[in-house]
């Protein structure tokens, strides 16, 4: 990809381990941090605060297919063994992209069958400790 312009949501995965989820449709990186208040009597009448807190997580959606390479099967066994995993998330697998990593435990873990539809699943991994950013090299 490398690229300058716009980029194609499409051409980004989310990797588990070194394996991407299969038949994703979408997947959100968010990163908050929370902050602490150190507003006094000598503020002005302004609300002074300081950094507190960072976390990041990861939300996915795929279609539901039982012969996934990795798929709904694979993270109920993350969910159920409390696993910890490694994450990339943005992940192109091109040479001089950049892509997030982290370790990370699957918090969330849903599948919807609406009539007439196609089976869907979410899932979460809520990181655990820094979320780096890397250049694939």
């Amino acid at each position: 990809m490398a690229s300058t312009g716009k980029v194609n949501g499409t051409l980004l995965g989310l990797y588990v381990g070194g394996v991407k989820i299969a038949e994703a449709t979408s997947h959100t990186l968010n990163l908050s941090m929370g902050t602490r208040d150190t507003t006094t009597k000598d503020s002005a009448g302004w609300k002074n605060l300081l950094e507190a807190l960072r976390e990041w997580s990861i939300d996915c959606d795929f279609v539901f297919a039982p012969d996934s390479a990795y798929g709904f099967t694979d993270l109920f066994a993350l969910y159920t063994g409390r696993t910890v995993v490694t994450i990339k998330a943005m992940y192109t697998a091109v040479s001089g992209d950049k892509y997030y990593q982290g370790s990370a435990m699957l918090t969330s873990l849903n599948q919807s069958a609406p009539m007439e539809d196609n089976v869907t699943c979410s899932v979460t991994f809520e990181g655990s400790a820094a979320l780096t950013e890397k250049t694939l090299t």
